[in-house]
């Protein structure tokens, strides 16, 4: 009975340890993937680029989180409060300050209003090509129900446009955009 119960224990710690040893590994793995999938989102985002490397943010914008500096431009991931929780976005922007391309990269918006961000394309490419400054009902048409949400975003654009531009100063963005 005695030797049973020590077969049990030796074959679950040496499960145990198999287990372990696998999970470090698929973390690895999971880890490799996720950060070639981001870079292939970046790439998307800002054509023309690459590689990218991370920069400092030293201004003072509280909506930039972090910079990447591509070939071509910025990835610029940006933050800001919604309606129901914060917007995380990724936006890229050339070296002359246009939006090449956004995406939505984390939201818990209200299903049906503000979340409509991330399926009705029509609303994210109204920001293609331009170069910031832009009024939620004056140059953007917001979406339907969540103001707010159109709001949050359009806060994210403008930051990150102003980031490459020069305009948000503290930022040690150059002074040519880029």
């Amino acid at each position: 009975m005695k030797k049973t119960i020590m077969q049990v224990l030796f074959v679950l710690v040496v499960l145990s340890a198999m287990l372990w040893v696998l999970n470090i590994g698929l973390s690895n793995i999971a880890q490799t993937n996720a950060e070639a999938a981001e870079l292939r989102i970046m790439q998307a985002l800002l054509p023309g680029s690459a590689t990218f490397t991370e920069e400092p943010y030293t201004g003072t914008d509280s909506n930039i989180r972090t910079v990447y500096k591509g070939d071509s431009g910025f990835v610029v991931e940006t933050a800001a409060q919604g309606y129901a929780d914060e917007i995380v976005m990724l936006i890229g922007v050339n070296k002359d300050g246009e939006v090449m391309g956004l995406v939505v990269k984390d939201m818990h918006e209200t299903l049906g209003l503000g979340a409509k961000a991330l399926r009705e394309w029509e609303f994210l490419a109204q920001y293609l090509y331009t170069t910031g400054e832009a009024e939620v009902g004056a140059d953007v048409d917001a979406l339907t129900g969540a103001t707010v949400t159109s709001k949050a975003i359009n806060r994210c654009v403008n930051s990150a446009v102003a980031y490459v531009t020069g305009a948000d100063v503290g930022s040690g963005a150059t002074s040519w955009g880029g």
